[in-house]
């Protein structure tokens, strides 16, 4: 595919499928996907080391030689095993640096599963009860009830306040 950089506007590809489609490169597998389906009797096949790399058929098996992201393919598919340091084979143990083995093994000796853990459920209305945060007024209430439910939170946050005023710091701190 051509790609061309526009002054002022950054980088774009020409369409394989209809050369009057010009795309910027940050879209351009959204818009070959659906290209693909207008054009659904086009000699253009995909790369197997980019999806994005839409080529003519009669050309595909010479880009495939020369894709530049084949070498990301092929570094994974081949480890060459010479006798030396790979970069597939973790380094022993005695090789490491000590802080890092034992970093190593206490990773290892955890044993973290979320699906059994026993904590609480969290309910926001309870956290916002216990903590100084500022609630609105829910739902359809009349005049008189917006009233009370305000005057209820001055109340509310004056005693989490003074509450916090005993532990050494203030609302107006918690905020900062």
């Amino acid at each position: 595919m051509n790609e061309l950089h526009i002054d002022h506007y950054g980088a774009v590809i020409i369409c394989p499928y209809n050369k009057a489609h010009v795309i910027p490169a940050a879209r351009i597998q959204r818009h070959l996907f659906k290209c693909r389906r207008q054009y659904p009797n086009a000699k253009i096949d995909i790369c197997c080391f980019n999806r994005a790399h839409h080529v003519p058929q009669q050309d595909l098996q010479q880009h495939q030689k020369n894709c530049p992201d084949r070498a990301l393919i092929e570094v994974c598919k081949y480890v060459i095993d010479d006798g030396t340091a790979s970069l597939y084979k973790p380094s022993p143990m005695d090789d490491q640096d000590p802080v890092e083995a034992v970093a190593t093994q206490q990773y290892k000796q955890q044993d973290e599963n979320w699906d059994d853990m026993d904590a609480q459920r969290y309910d926001p209305v309870q956290y916002c009860m216990e903590n100084p945060v500022v609630r609105k007024t829910t739902g359809h209430m009349t005049p008189s009830e917006k009233r009370k439910f305000r005057e209820e939170e001055r109340i509310r946050i004056s005693e989490l306040n003074k509450a916090m005023e005993s532990k050494g710091s203030t609302l107006q701190e918690a905020y900062k």
